[in-house]
């Protein structure tokens, strides 16, 4: 993802689909935001369908009403506005800030746990979205809710891998 290698990262999941395919799997699914960095070159290359992040997001936005929403997560998806997401507006933290809150995700997600200043640091910055208009803060990050966890902001947030995972169960029951 950081190399902004999409084919080879692409390829290198392919394999791994294969695995699932030989194994019995009818689909898959890249449970990782930031791993829909290659998402188009998968979906190109896949022995299986995707049950795709990006799509079961904008299901969900749309059918909140929603018009503008924020976003926190890895450099990668801040940047890219959750990687062409369309039925809303996506807003990113200041340029200033793409760094260390990227910085302070990966460290949260690397030990498993949130410090106070890293749940202080980004609800700041989910207040901070939220004051430029944003109606929600998506935590883009798998473990972003750590920073959240019993502690709600003033602001209503959208956990993607709570989305995502009802986009998979929704495949896996046939519905």
């Amino acid at each position: 993802m950081y190399a902004g290698r999409p084919e080879a990262q692409a390829a290198a999941f392919a394999r791994h689909v294969d695995r699932l395919k030989a194994g019995g799997c009818g689909a898959v699914a890249v449970t990782s935001m930031g791993g829909h960095f290659c998402i188009r070159q998968l979906e190109a290359i896949s022995s299986l369908p995707l049950i795709d992040a990006i799509p079961a997001l904008d299901r969900h936005f749309a059918a909140s009403g929603l018009r503008r929403v924020g976003v926190l997560d890895s450099r990668n998806a801040m940047a890219s506005r959750l990687y062409g997401v369309g039925s809303v507006e996506v807003m990113a933290p200041a340029d200033e800030d793409l760094p260390t809150v990227h910085a302070t995700y990966v460290a949260m997600a690397a030990a498993a746990e949130a410090t106070d200043a890293q749940c202080r640091y980004l609800a700041e910055q989910g207040q901070k979205l939220h004051e430029a208009g944003a109606e929600a803060i998506v935590l883009g990050g798998t473990d972003l809710f750590l920073a959240f966890d019993g502690r709600p902001p003033p602001y209503p947030l959208i956990d993607s891998a709570l989305v995502h995972a009802a986009a998979i169960a929704r495949v896996a029951m046939g519905a």
